[in-house]
Protein backbone atom coordinates (compact mmCIF):
# COMPACT_ATOMS: atom_id res chain seq x y z
CA UNK A 1 0.00 0.00 0.00
CA UNK A 2 1.62 3.26 -1.38
CA UNK A 3 0.94 6.07 1.22
CA UNK A 4 -0.03 9.85 -0.55
CA UNK A 5 0.82 12.68 0.52
CA UNK A 6 -0.86 16.09 -0.23
CA UNK A 7 0.91 16.77 -3.09
CA UNK A 8 0.12 13.32 -5.14
CA UNK A 9 -3.89 14.91 -4.14
CA UNK A 10 -2.97 17.63 -5.93
CA UNK A 11 -1.20 16.20 -8.89
CA UNK A 12 -4.63 13.63 -9.41
CA UNK A 13 -7.20 16.53 -8.97
CA UNK A 14 -5.11 18.43 -11.32
CA UNK A 15 -5.06 15.65 -14.33
CA UNK A 16 -8.66 14.58 -13.23
CA UNK A 17 -9.62 11.42 -11.64
CA UNK A 18 -11.78 10.91 -14.24
CA UNK A 19 -8.38 10.51 -16.83
CA UNK A 20 -6.76 9.12 -14.34
CA UNK A 21 -8.08 7.18 -11.62
CA UNK A 22 -6.21 7.55 -8.13
CA UNK A 23 -6.88 4.73 -5.64
CA UNK A 24 -6.69 6.32 -1.97
CA UNK A 25 -5.58 2.90 -0.56
CA UNK A 26 -3.33 4.87 2.51
CA UNK A 27 -2.61 8.46 3.56
CA UNK A 28 0.99 9.90 5.08
CA UNK A 29 1.45 11.07 8.45
CA UNK A 30 -0.68 11.45 11.74
CA UNK A 31 -3.54 10.95 8.77
CA UNK A 32 -2.81 7.44 7.68
CA UNK A 33 -5.03 5.63 10.99
CA UNK A 34 -8.13 7.11 9.12
CA UNK A 35 -7.65 6.01 5.32
CA UNK A 36 -10.35 3.70 6.27
CA UNK A 37 -13.14 5.75 6.18
CA UNK A 38 -12.19 7.24 2.35
CA UNK A 39 -15.15 5.89 -0.27
CA UNK A 40 -13.69 3.61 -2.44
CA UNK A 41 -16.47 3.68 -5.11
CA UNK A 42 -15.94 6.93 -6.08
CA UNK A 43 -12.48 8.48 -6.69
CA UNK A 44 -13.31 11.76 -6.51
CA UNK A 45 -14.71 11.52 -3.51
CA UNK A 46 -12.26 9.76 -1.76
CA UNK A 47 -9.47 12.38 -3.17
CA UNK A 48 -11.47 15.44 -1.82
CA UNK A 49 -11.79 13.23 1.50
CA UNK A 50 -8.12 12.57 2.02
CA UNK A 51 -7.49 15.85 0.98
CA UNK A 52 -9.18 17.65 3.92
CA UNK A 53 -7.58 14.71 6.21
CA UNK A 54 -4.30 15.75 5.67
CA UNK A 55 -4.96 19.62 5.90
CA UNK A 56 -6.46 18.64 9.40
CA UNK A 57 -4.09 16.79 9.89
CA UNK A 58 -0.94 19.11 9.60
CA UNK A 59 -2.94 21.55 10.94
CA UNK A 60 -3.70 19.76 13.90
CA UNK A 61 0.24 19.63 14.68
CA UNK A 62 2.62 16.95 14.30
CA UNK A 63 3.01 13.44 16.40
CA UNK A 64 6.45 13.72 18.35
CA UNK A 65 9.01 11.45 18.02
CA UNK A 66 9.37 8.51 21.18
CA UNK A 67 12.33 8.63 23.07
CA UNK A 68 13.45 12.08 22.84
CA UNK A 69 15.01 13.52 25.85
CA UNK A 70 13.62 16.57 26.83
CA UNK A 71 16.20 19.52 27.36
CA UNK A 72 17.49 21.71 30.98
CA UNK A 73 14.56 24.08 31.78
CA UNK A 74 15.95 27.51 32.31
CA UNK A 75 17.03 28.37 35.86
CA UNK A 76 14.72 30.48 37.81
CA UNK A 77 14.57 34.18 37.06
CA UNK A 78 15.28 36.36 40.54
CA UNK A 79 14.43 39.78 38.57
CA UNK A 80 11.08 40.77 38.16
CA UNK A 81 8.69 40.24 35.72
CA UNK A 82 7.53 43.58 34.24
CA UNK A 83 3.95 44.57 35.25
CA UNK A 84 1.21 43.75 32.64
CA UNK A 85 0.59 47.10 31.50
CA UNK A 86 3.91 47.77 30.98
CA UNK A 87 4.66 44.68 29.11
CA UNK A 88 1.29 46.03 26.55
CA UNK A 89 2.76 48.89 25.89
CA UNK A 90 6.17 47.80 24.78
CA UNK A 91 4.25 45.62 22.58
CA UNK A 92 2.87 49.15 21.10
CA UNK A 93 6.28 50.13 21.11
CA UNK A 94 7.44 47.47 19.49
CA UNK A 95 4.92 47.66 16.39
CA UNK A 96 5.56 51.88 16.16
CA UNK A 97 9.30 52.52 16.11
CA UNK A 98 12.40 50.28 17.57
CA UNK A 99 14.08 53.35 18.69
CA UNK A 100 11.46 53.94 21.19
CA UNK A 101 11.43 50.35 21.94
CA UNK A 102 14.96 50.48 22.42
CA UNK A 103 14.39 53.33 25.05
CA UNK A 104 11.77 51.53 27.00
CA UNK A 105 13.47 48.86 26.96
CA UNK A 106 16.73 50.12 28.10
CA UNK A 107 15.00 51.74 31.08
CA UNK A 108 13.23 48.17 32.19
CA UNK A 109 16.34 46.69 32.21
CA UNK A 110 17.67 49.83 34.29
CA UNK A 111 15.05 49.48 36.55
CA UNK A 112 15.81 45.36 37.07
CA UNK A 113 13.17 43.99 35.18
CA UNK A 114 13.03 41.24 32.89
CA UNK A 115 10.60 40.70 29.59
CA UNK A 116 7.74 38.74 29.82
CA UNK A 117 8.01 34.92 28.75
CA UNK A 118 5.36 36.02 26.07
CA UNK A 119 7.49 38.75 24.29
CA UNK A 120 10.61 36.77 24.20
CA UNK A 121 10.45 35.70 20.91
CA UNK A 122 9.03 38.40 18.79
CA UNK A 123 12.09 40.39 20.99
CA UNK A 124 14.79 38.14 19.94
CA UNK A 125 13.52 38.36 15.99
CA UNK A 126 13.27 42.17 16.21
CA UNK A 127 17.01 42.53 17.69
CA UNK A 128 17.94 39.68 15.11
CA UNK A 129 16.70 42.39 12.32
CA UNK A 130 17.98 45.31 13.98
CA UNK A 131 21.34 45.10 15.41
CA UNK A 132 21.04 48.24 17.40
CA UNK A 133 18.44 46.76 19.26
CA UNK A 134 20.69 43.88 20.44
CA UNK A 135 22.16 45.77 23.90
CA UNK A 136 18.42 46.80 25.16
CA UNK A 137 16.99 43.30 24.52
CA UNK A 138 20.05 41.73 25.57
CA UNK A 139 19.24 43.82 29.03
CA UNK A 140 15.76 42.45 29.61
CA UNK A 141 16.27 39.13 28.53
CA UNK A 142 16.79 37.11 32.13
CA UNK A 143 18.10 33.45 32.32
CA UNK A 144 14.81 31.97 30.65
CA UNK A 145 15.57 34.48 27.86
CA UNK A 146 19.23 33.45 27.47
CA UNK A 147 17.95 29.68 27.73
CA UNK A 148 15.57 29.99 24.90
CA UNK A 149 18.07 31.94 22.96
CA UNK A 150 20.50 29.11 23.16
CA UNK A 151 18.03 27.10 20.89
CA UNK A 152 18.57 29.21 18.04
CA UNK A 153 21.81 29.97 16.54
CA UNK A 154 20.43 33.55 15.04
CA UNK A 155 18.41 34.50 18.66
CA UNK A 156 22.29 33.26 19.89
CA UNK A 157 24.21 35.70 18.45
CA UNK A 158 21.88 38.29 19.85
CA UNK A 159 22.61 36.80 23.49
CA UNK A 160 26.15 37.05 22.71
CA UNK A 161 26.50 40.47 21.03
CA UNK A 162 24.31 42.66 24.10
CA UNK A 163 27.20 42.11 25.93
CA UNK A 164 29.87 44.43 25.45
CA UNK A 165 31.71 46.20 28.25
CA UNK A 166 33.81 48.24 25.72
CA UNK A 167 33.88 51.20 28.26
CA UNK A 168 34.39 49.18 31.59
CA UNK A 169 30.90 49.92 32.41
CA UNK A 170 29.18 46.58 34.86
CA UNK A 171 27.69 43.87 32.79
CA UNK A 172 24.74 41.23 34.18
CA UNK A 173 25.72 38.64 36.17
CA UNK A 174 25.32 36.01 32.96
CA UNK A 175 26.53 32.68 35.25
CA UNK A 176 26.96 31.76 38.66
CA UNK A 177 29.75 29.28 38.37
CA UNK A 178 32.89 28.80 37.12
CA UNK A 179 31.20 25.94 34.81
CA UNK A 180 30.50 28.85 32.55
CA UNK A 181 33.67 30.08 31.80
CA UNK A 182 34.40 26.37 30.80
CA UNK A 183 31.18 25.58 28.55
CA UNK A 184 29.42 28.58 28.25
CA UNK A 185 28.43 30.74 25.46
CA UNK A 186 30.25 33.79 24.66
CA UNK A 187 27.85 35.97 26.39
CA UNK A 188 27.75 33.71 29.65
CA UNK A 189 32.17 33.66 29.68
CA UNK A 190 32.19 37.41 29.04
CA UNK A 191 29.56 37.38 31.49
CA UNK A 192 30.90 35.33 34.34
CA UNK A 193 34.78 37.03 33.41
CA UNK A 194 33.38 40.43 33.56
CA UNK A 195 32.02 39.51 36.95
CA UNK A 196 34.73 38.08 38.54
CA UNK A 197 36.92 41.30 37.32
CA UNK A 198 34.70 43.42 39.46
CA UNK A 199 35.19 40.98 42.94
CA UNK A 200 38.96 40.43 41.78
CA UNK A 201 40.83 42.31 38.66
CA UNK A 202 44.25 40.45 39.00
CA UNK A 203 42.44 37.00 39.35
CA UNK A 204 40.53 38.31 36.27
CA UNK A 205 43.16 38.70 34.25
CA UNK A 206 45.03 36.21 35.41
CA UNK A 207 42.04 33.89 34.03
CA UNK A 208 42.28 35.23 31.19
CA UNK A 209 45.76 34.88 30.52
CA UNK A 210 45.75 31.07 31.47
CA UNK A 211 43.48 29.85 28.59
CA UNK A 212 44.93 32.80 26.03
CA UNK A 213 46.47 30.27 23.61
CA UNK A 214 43.69 28.32 23.06
CA UNK A 215 41.23 31.13 22.53
CA UNK A 216 39.90 32.28 19.11
CA UNK A 217 40.78 35.53 17.45
CA UNK A 218 37.08 36.97 18.23
CA UNK A 219 36.94 35.77 21.30
CA UNK A 220 40.22 37.18 22.27
CA UNK A 221 39.03 40.30 20.91
CA UNK A 222 35.79 40.53 22.87
CA UNK A 223 37.19 38.77 26.04
CA UNK A 224 40.10 41.47 26.57
CA UNK A 225 37.28 44.61 26.41
CA UNK A 226 36.42 42.98 29.76
CA UNK A 227 40.25 44.50 30.98
CA UNK A 228 38.70 48.36 31.00
CA UNK A 229 36.60 47.50 33.84
CA UNK A 230 39.01 48.15 36.39
CA UNK A 231 41.94 48.94 34.32
CA UNK A 232 45.08 49.78 35.92
CA UNK A 233 48.97 49.72 35.33
CA UNK A 234 48.97 45.56 37.07
CA UNK A 235 47.48 44.69 33.39
CA UNK A 236 49.88 46.78 31.47
CA UNK A 237 52.54 44.01 30.66
CA UNK A 238 49.62 41.47 29.75
CA UNK A 239 48.41 44.22 27.11
CA UNK A 240 51.39 45.09 25.99
CA UNK A 241 51.78 40.82 24.73
CA UNK A 242 48.69 41.51 23.04
CA UNK A 243 50.06 44.15 20.69
CA UNK A 244 52.30 40.95 19.01
CA UNK A 245 48.52 39.10 18.78
CA UNK A 246 48.28 38.04 15.00
CA UNK A 247 44.57 39.26 14.85
CA UNK A 248 44.03 43.11 14.12
CA UNK A 249 40.85 43.28 16.77
CA UNK A 250 43.22 42.08 19.39
CA UNK A 251 45.74 44.43 18.82
CA UNK A 252 43.71 47.39 18.54
CA UNK A 253 41.28 46.37 21.78
CA UNK A 254 44.97 45.65 23.56
CA UNK A 255 45.88 49.69 21.96
CA UNK A 256 42.70 50.97 23.21
CA UNK A 257 43.33 49.94 26.53
CA UNK A 258 46.60 50.58 26.94
CA UNK A 259 45.87 54.49 25.41
CA UNK A 260 43.97 54.64 28.98
CA UNK A 261 47.03 54.18 31.17
CA UNK A 262 48.53 57.60 30.99
CA UNK A 263 52.12 56.46 32.59
CA UNK A 264 51.93 53.03 30.36
CA UNK A 265 55.04 52.67 28.14
CA UNK A 266 52.66 52.87 24.74
CA UNK A 267 52.17 56.72 26.22
CA UNK A 268 55.39 57.23 26.77
CA UNK A 269 56.19 55.73 23.79
CA UNK A 270 53.29 57.88 21.68
CA UNK A 271 54.56 61.18 23.04
CA UNK A 272 58.16 60.44 22.26
CA UNK A 273 56.82 60.56 18.65
CA UNK A 274 54.68 63.29 18.31
CA UNK A 275 56.13 65.85 20.95
CA UNK A 276 58.83 66.73 18.52
CA UNK A 277 56.76 67.52 16.19
CA UNK A 278 55.05 70.48 17.54
CA UNK A 279 56.72 73.02 19.73
CA UNK A 280 55.36 75.98 21.28
CA UNK A 281 57.65 78.76 20.17
CA UNK A 282 57.60 83.08 20.32
CA UNK A 283 56.64 85.70 22.31
CA UNK A 284 55.09 87.49 23.50
CA UNK A 285 51.95 86.14 20.64
CA UNK A 286 53.12 82.17 20.94
CA UNK A 287 52.65 79.89 18.16
CA UNK A 288 52.90 76.49 17.54
CA UNK A 289 55.38 74.98 15.50
CA UNK A 290 54.68 71.84 13.59
CA UNK A 291 56.48 69.82 11.25
CA UNK A 292 55.58 66.44 9.37
CA UNK A 293 57.01 63.19 10.48
CA UNK A 294 59.97 62.08 8.28
CA UNK A 295 58.59 58.30 8.25
CA UNK A 296 57.12 55.95 11.27
CA UNK A 297 59.43 52.76 12.74
CA UNK A 298 58.54 49.75 12.85
CA UNK A 299 57.48 50.25 16.89
CA UNK A 300 55.11 52.37 15.76
CA UNK A 301 53.21 50.13 13.42
CA UNK A 302 53.39 47.48 16.52
CA UNK A 303 51.49 50.53 18.61
CA UNK A 304 49.15 50.59 15.87
CA UNK A 305 50.05 54.01 14.29
CA UNK A 306 50.26 54.46 10.60
CA UNK A 307 48.34 51.00 10.12
CA UNK A 308 45.41 52.44 8.13
CA UNK A 309 45.75 54.65 4.59
CA UNK A 310 45.32 58.64 4.31
CA UNK A 311 42.01 59.75 3.60
CA UNK A 312 42.03 60.93 0.01
CA UNK A 313 43.08 64.58 -0.43
CA UNK A 314 45.51 64.49 2.81
CA UNK A 315 49.11 63.06 2.29
CA UNK A 316 50.85 60.29 4.12
CA UNK A 317 53.29 62.23 6.09
CA UNK A 318 50.06 64.74 7.29
CA UNK A 319 47.94 62.03 8.13
CA UNK A 320 50.78 60.66 9.94
CA UNK A 321 51.08 63.38 12.15
CA UNK A 322 47.57 63.46 12.90
CA UNK A 323 47.62 60.07 13.98
CA UNK A 324 50.78 60.88 16.12
CA UNK A 325 48.98 63.58 18.10
CA UNK A 326 46.20 61.62 18.37
CA UNK A 327 48.37 58.77 20.36
CA UNK A 328 49.47 61.14 22.82
CA UNK A 329 47.31 61.78 26.35
CA UNK A 330 45.98 64.91 26.24
CA UNK A 331 47.32 65.99 29.44
CA UNK A 332 50.82 65.71 28.30
CA UNK A 333 50.10 69.32 26.27
CA UNK A 334 48.31 71.40 28.86
CA UNK A 335 51.50 69.95 30.95
CA UNK A 336 54.30 70.67 28.42
CA UNK A 337 52.55 74.35 27.23
CA UNK A 338 51.44 75.25 30.75
CA UNK A 339 47.92 76.54 29.01
CA UNK A 340 44.84 74.85 29.64
CA UNK A 341 42.95 73.18 26.44
CA UNK A 342 40.68 76.61 25.04
CA UNK A 343 44.25 78.53 25.09
CA UNK A 344 45.99 75.79 23.22
CA UNK A 345 43.60 75.50 20.31
CA UNK A 346 43.41 78.87 20.01
CA UNK A 347 47.06 79.26 19.16
CA UNK A 348 47.70 79.76 15.65
CA UNK A 349 49.56 76.31 13.93
CA UNK A 350 52.78 76.92 11.61
CA UNK A 351 53.38 75.97 8.09
CA UNK A 352 49.59 75.70 7.21
CA UNK A 353 49.54 72.15 9.14
CA UNK A 354 46.85 73.92 11.69
CA UNK A 355 44.00 71.49 10.55
CA UNK A 356 45.98 68.05 10.69
CA UNK A 357 47.08 69.10 14.34
CA UNK A 358 43.03 69.60 14.96
CA UNK A 359 41.86 66.70 13.69
CA UNK A 360 44.59 64.85 15.79
CA UNK A 361 43.22 66.67 18.94
CA UNK A 362 39.84 65.77 17.78
CA UNK A 363 40.43 62.08 16.96
CA UNK A 364 42.12 62.03 20.90
CA UNK A 365 39.04 64.04 22.61
CA UNK A 366 36.54 61.57 21.29
CA UNK A 367 39.31 58.56 21.81
CA UNK A 368 40.06 59.47 25.57
CA UNK A 369 36.64 61.18 26.41
CA UNK A 370 37.61 64.44 27.06
CA UNK A 371 35.24 66.71 27.86
CA UNK A 372 37.36 69.77 28.33
CA UNK A 373 39.22 69.24 25.19
CA UNK A 374 36.17 68.41 23.05
CA UNK A 375 34.55 72.22 24.48
CA UNK A 376 37.67 73.66 23.68
CA UNK A 377 37.31 72.49 20.32
CA UNK A 378 33.92 72.88 19.50
CA UNK A 379 34.24 76.26 20.78
CA UNK A 380 37.51 77.42 18.56
CA UNK A 381 35.38 77.03 15.63
CA UNK A 382 38.10 75.31 13.63
CA UNK A 383 36.86 74.17 10.47
CA UNK A 384 38.65 71.46 7.62
CA UNK A 385 39.95 73.99 4.79
CA UNK A 386 39.71 71.42 2.19
CA UNK A 387 36.25 71.42 -0.60
CA UNK A 388 35.21 68.39 0.48
CA UNK A 389 32.81 66.27 -1.95
CA UNK A 390 28.85 66.39 -0.84
CA UNK A 391 29.77 68.43 2.52
CA UNK A 392 31.17 65.26 3.85
CA UNK A 393 33.93 65.61 5.94
CA UNK A 394 37.32 63.32 5.78
CA UNK A 395 37.89 60.46 8.89
CA UNK A 396 40.54 62.86 9.84
CA UNK A 397 38.24 65.25 11.07
CA UNK A 398 35.63 64.13 14.20
CA UNK A 399 32.41 66.04 13.27
CA UNK A 400 31.13 68.60 15.82
CA UNK A 401 28.57 65.87 16.72
CA UNK A 402 31.40 63.21 17.66
CA UNK A 403 32.47 65.70 20.29
CA UNK A 404 30.08 67.02 21.57
CA UNK A 405 29.27 63.52 22.65
CA UNK A 406 31.47 63.79 24.69
CA UNK A 407 30.46 66.48 26.83
CA UNK A 408 28.39 65.91 30.03
CA UNK A 409 24.56 65.77 29.52
CA UNK A 410 23.61 69.13 30.64
CA UNK A 411 26.60 71.09 28.77
CA UNK A 412 26.08 69.06 25.45
CA UNK A 413 22.30 70.12 26.08
CA UNK A 414 22.83 73.64 26.93
CA UNK A 415 24.71 73.69 23.59
CA UNK A 416 22.42 72.17 21.34
CA UNK A 417 19.79 74.81 22.91
CA UNK A 418 21.99 77.76 21.85
CA UNK A 419 22.47 76.41 18.15
CA UNK A 420 18.78 75.84 17.41
CA UNK A 421 18.20 79.78 19.41
CA UNK A 422 19.81 80.79 16.51
CA UNK A 423 18.43 83.00 13.81
CA UNK A 424 19.42 80.07 10.71
CA UNK A 425 19.10 76.36 11.88
CA UNK A 426 21.60 74.53 10.20
CA UNK A 427 21.56 70.91 9.72
CA UNK A 428 24.75 70.74 11.88
CA UNK A 429 22.52 72.08 14.61
CA UNK A 430 19.74 69.35 14.31
CA UNK A 431 21.81 66.74 13.24
CA UNK A 432 23.27 67.33 17.23
CA UNK A 433 19.42 67.72 18.66
CA UNK A 434 18.59 64.10 17.40
CA UNK A 435 21.74 62.75 19.15
CA UNK A 436 21.23 64.49 22.44
CA UNK A 437 20.10 61.91 24.92
CA UNK A 438 16.65 62.45 26.99
CA UNK A 439 15.01 63.38 28.24
CA UNK A 440 16.02 66.86 27.36
CA UNK A 441 16.37 69.05 30.56
CA UNK A 442 13.54 71.68 30.00
CA UNK A 443 15.14 74.66 28.60
CA UNK A 444 16.45 72.43 25.67
CA UNK A 445 12.68 71.40 25.52
CA UNK A 446 11.16 74.87 25.47
CA UNK A 447 13.67 75.93 22.58
CA UNK A 448 12.48 72.33 20.69
CA UNK A 449 8.65 72.96 20.94
CA UNK A 450 9.49 77.10 20.23
CA UNK A 451 10.67 75.55 16.97
CA UNK A 452 7.42 73.10 16.16
CA UNK A 453 5.13 76.42 17.16
CA UNK A 454 7.53 78.36 14.57
CA UNK A 455 6.87 75.87 11.75
CA UNK A 456 2.95 75.44 12.94
CA UNK A 457 1.88 79.09 12.94
CA UNK A 458 4.55 81.32 11.05
CA UNK A 459 3.02 82.07 7.29
CA UNK A 460 4.98 79.95 4.73
CA UNK A 461 7.64 81.73 2.87
CA UNK A 462 8.27 84.11 5.90
CA UNK A 463 11.78 84.12 7.68
CA UNK A 464 10.21 82.42 10.85
CA UNK A 465 8.92 79.37 8.99
CA UNK A 466 12.26 78.11 9.20
CA UNK A 467 11.65 77.07 5.26
CA UNK A 468 15.43 75.40 4.43
CA UNK A 469 14.59 72.41 7.01
CA UNK A 470 10.39 72.18 7.78
CA UNK A 471 9.91 70.55 5.05
CA UNK A 472 12.79 68.67 4.63
CA UNK A 473 14.17 64.82 6.07
CA UNK A 474 15.24 67.09 9.41
CA UNK A 475 11.02 67.67 9.98
CA UNK A 476 10.82 63.69 10.29
CA UNK A 477 14.04 63.40 12.45
CA UNK A 478 12.96 66.17 14.20
CA UNK A 479 9.68 64.82 15.28
CA UNK A 480 10.74 61.85 15.98
CA UNK A 481 13.75 62.85 18.54
CA UNK A 482 10.77 65.29 19.98
CA UNK A 483 9.02 62.01 20.55
CA UNK A 484 11.39 59.77 22.33
CA UNK A 485 13.16 62.96 24.02
CA UNK A 486 10.61 65.32 25.47
CA UNK A 487 10.22 64.85 29.03
CA UNK A 488 7.50 62.57 29.46
CA UNK A 489 7.38 62.70 33.48
CA UNK A 490 7.87 66.25 34.93
CA UNK A 491 5.46 68.81 35.61
CA UNK A 492 4.76 70.23 32.30
CA UNK A 493 2.50 67.91 29.75
CA UNK A 494 4.54 67.89 26.88
CA UNK A 495 1.60 65.77 25.32
CA UNK A 496 -1.18 68.21 26.24
CA UNK A 497 0.64 71.11 24.34
CA UNK A 498 1.48 69.13 21.20
CA UNK A 499 -1.74 68.26 21.15
CA UNK A 500 -3.30 71.52 21.49
CA UNK A 501 -0.80 73.01 18.86
CA UNK A 502 -2.37 70.80 16.20
CA UNK A 503 -5.22 71.71 16.52
CA UNK A 504 -4.33 75.69 16.03
CA UNK A 505 -6.53 76.92 12.25
CA UNK A 506 -4.80 76.76 10.03
CA UNK A 507 -1.96 73.97 11.06
CA UNK A 508 -0.54 73.17 7.93
CA UNK A 509 -0.40 69.59 6.69
CA UNK A 510 1.07 67.37 8.01
CA UNK A 511 1.94 68.99 10.91
CA UNK A 512 -1.83 67.42 13.05
CA UNK A 513 -0.60 64.40 12.42
CA UNK A 514 2.88 64.20 12.99
CA UNK A 515 2.18 66.85 16.43
CA UNK A 516 -0.29 63.62 17.11
CA UNK A 517 1.95 61.04 16.91
CA UNK A 518 4.07 62.70 19.27
CA UNK A 519 2.20 63.58 22.16
CA UNK A 520 1.13 60.15 21.26
CA UNK A 521 4.34 58.30 21.84
CA UNK A 522 4.95 60.99 25.18
CA UNK A 523 1.84 59.61 26.73
CA UNK A 524 3.26 56.01 25.49
CA UNK A 525 6.17 56.78 27.45
CA UNK A 526 4.93 58.16 30.67
CA UNK A 527 2.53 55.15 31.16
CA UNK A 528 5.33 52.90 31.16
CA UNK A 529 7.68 54.84 33.23
CA UNK A 530 4.90 55.03 35.66
CA UNK A 531 4.50 51.29 35.43
CA UNK A 532 8.10 50.17 36.34
CA UNK A 533 9.20 53.21 38.65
Amino acid sequence: MTALGYDDLVAAATVGVGRRPLPVTGLAGPAAGQAGVLDGDDPAASVLDAAALLTVARRAGWQPKLGVSCPEPAAADSAPELPARAAVLLGRAREADTALLADLLTAAGAAGYRAPAPLLPALLDAAVRDRALRPAVGGVLGRRGRWLAAHRADWQRVADGAVMPENGAPVPDLADGPDAWQTGSRAERIGYLSALRGRDPAAARELLAAGWASETGDDRAELLRVLARGLSTADEEFLEAALDDRKGPVRAAAMRLLARLPGSAWCRRATARAVPLLQLAGAPRPTLVARLPGGLDPAAARDGIGGQPPPPGISAAAWQLTELIAAVPLAEWAGRFGLDPAEIVALPVSADLGSHVHAGWRLAAVRQASPEWAAALLASGSRHPQTLRAGSRPPAWPADDQLAAVLPPAARAARVAALLSRTAVTPGALAELVACPGPWPAALAEVVVSMLRAVVTTAPGSPGAQSSWAGSRWAGELAGAAARNLPATDGFDYARALNRLAEVDPCPPPWPVVLHRIAGTIALRRAFFEEIR
